[in-house]
């Protein structure tokens, strides 16, 4: 599953004339060890305990540089975005109560046959969006 590796990211924010601070490091730290998909805030909150001056700014500017260049796709349900650091062609399933974003293995999902669109637009990819309720909201 490629998630964040250091050395792409480190010759991509050259590339970028992006400064790799140790705050900058810490969120992206945090995405490489995330086992679910963080919101912003919640990567602002566990950056902070380690760089407690580290500014909403620099965590959102951080995931929109990260989302640019492909490293993150992000998952917006409900009012709320999402930061996945698996770029594999994967789907998501989403909890309607708890609004828990989990991966579902694109063979899970079967094959789909898109027929052209009108207006003669190209499909570059797509995602299926699954809604129900997560095991633990069940009980």
């Amino acid at each position: 599953m490629p998630i964040l590796h250091q050395q792409e990211v480190e010759k991509l924010a050259e590339t970028w004339g992006i400064k790799l601070t140790p705050q900058r490091r810490a969120i992206i730290g945090y995405l490489q060890s995330a086992v679910h998909h963080p919101t912003a805030d919640e990567v602002l909150k566990a950056v902070n305990e380690e760089f407690p001056m580290t500014s909403r700014a620099t965590v959102y500017n951080t995931l929109n540089w990260l989302k640019g260049v492909g490293l993150v796709k992000e998952v917006f349900e409900a009012g709320i975005h999402h930061f996945d650091p698996n770029t594999s062609h994967h789907h998501h399933f989403i909890c309607r109560k708890c609004c828990r974003v989990e991966d579902v293995d694109s063979a899970l999902v079967g094959n789909f046959q898109l027929d052209p669109l009108p207006g003669n637009h190209m499909i570059e990819n797509f995602e299926v969006i699954i809604r129900g309720l997560c095991s633990v909201c069940r009980e």
